[in-house]
């Protein structure tokens, strides 16, 4: 078999497998989502994997730290997304800190906004949902890395542990009252919100 003859049979295939995907394009992508998931829980017993897997949701998350200290002068003065390991001095496994920023002025005004900030990544992971394709062409491939770009987003959305000691082992008013105000304009604002994407 030559270099041609393969490549026309994997394109046969490629366009046989997104033909079963589009056909059924709801299914597979809970699929995948569901594996990819699985793939970067699972990442997490190795440095390397675990670099690999988060890199792109890690990316993103700690750049929302880190421009949200910036927006509300918490003086960003660290940013890394280069993974280390350490120790769980309450359970004493070894854990992983896939990134972190650092700021020198953290206080009562910016505490909740600068450890909330990768919430943030849930508009934006609806923004990609919507708009990916405009951008890019629809195909198998491009297809894949649309859910992994989404999934990894909505993972990252997440505030991590140390980002919710840093809020709610504060003191500061501002932890109760705004938390409830983003909370009443979200409902307010719920539909009104755009729909579209793959699906």
């Amino acid at each position: 078999m030559n270099f041609s003859e393969f490549m026309s049979i994997a394109n046969r295939t490629q366009e046989s497998l997104y033909v079963g995907f589009s056909n059924d394009v709801l299914f597979y992508s809970i699929a995948l989502a569901a594996i990819m998931g699985k793939l970067k829980e699972s990442s997490k017993s190795n440095v390397l994997s675990a670099w690999v897997m988060y890199f792109m949701g890690t990316l993103f998350h700690e750049l929302a730290h880190f421009t949200v200290s910036l927006i509300t002068y918490g003086k960003p003065f660290w940013f890394s997304v280069i993974p280390s390991t350490g120790i769980d001095k309450a359970t004493g496994r070894k854990i992983i800190t896939l990134g972190h920023v650092k700021s020198a002025n953290i206080r009562w005004w910016n505490t909740f906004f600068v450890s909330m900030a990768p919430l943030l990544l849930l508009p934006l992971s609806y923004w990609v949902y919507n708009n990916f394709f405009t951008y890019i062409e629809v195909g198998l491939w491009s297809s894949v890395f649309y859910i992994f770009t989404i999934v990894s987003l909505l993972f990252s959305a997440i505030p991590s542990s140390v980002d919710f000691e840093n809020v709610f082992n504060s003191n500061a008013p501002t932890n109760l009252f705004f938390p409830i105000v983003i909370g009443m304009l979200y409902f307010i604002f719920w539909d009104n919100l755009p729909t579209g994407g793959l699906f």
